[in-house]
């Protein structure tokens, strides 16, 4: 009888493991993958004017800036291509204002955008104005 608990126990073992293995691999499998989208805006620095943004959930997401000026080489007043990368970093929703105005200046900004940006378990990204 002896032996026969102890092949039990083994067979019980062996099989939470494979329980246990076969789990972790599902959930590897289906893990997060950090969706990437952009967000575009024109303007022109050449004025003083730029974008500025504030994220709700920083948590949620994380941005990253590249501006890219659009005019000849030299030229006063030409636009440039505002261009902000949203990176997933965990399931959630957040809100990202941008704000079009000079640094300096007291008044409210000349132009607002809002957006909203929902991140599902897989890492994709939703992002609607």
């Amino acid at each position: 009888m002896l032996m026969n608990r102890k092949s039990l126990k083994t067979i019980l073992i062996s099989s939470m493991c494979g329980f246990v293995i076969a789990l972790l691999a599902s959930c590897a499998s289906t893990g997060f993958k950090a969706e990437k989208k952009t967000i575009e805006l024109k303007g022109n620095p050449t004025t003083g004017y730029s974008w500025f943004y504030e994220i709700e959930d920083d948590s949620v997401i994380s941005i990253e800036e590249d501006v890219k000026y659009l005019g000849a080489k030299g030229m006063v007043g030409a636009p440039s291509l505002f261009t902000y990368t949203v990176t997933a970093r965990k399931s959630g929703s957040t809100k990202i204002t941008f704000e079009y105005k000079r640094p300096w200046e007291t008044q409210p900004a000349l132009e607002t955008k809002v957006y909203e940006v929902s991140v599902d378990d897989q890492g994709r990204l939703v992002i609607s104005e």
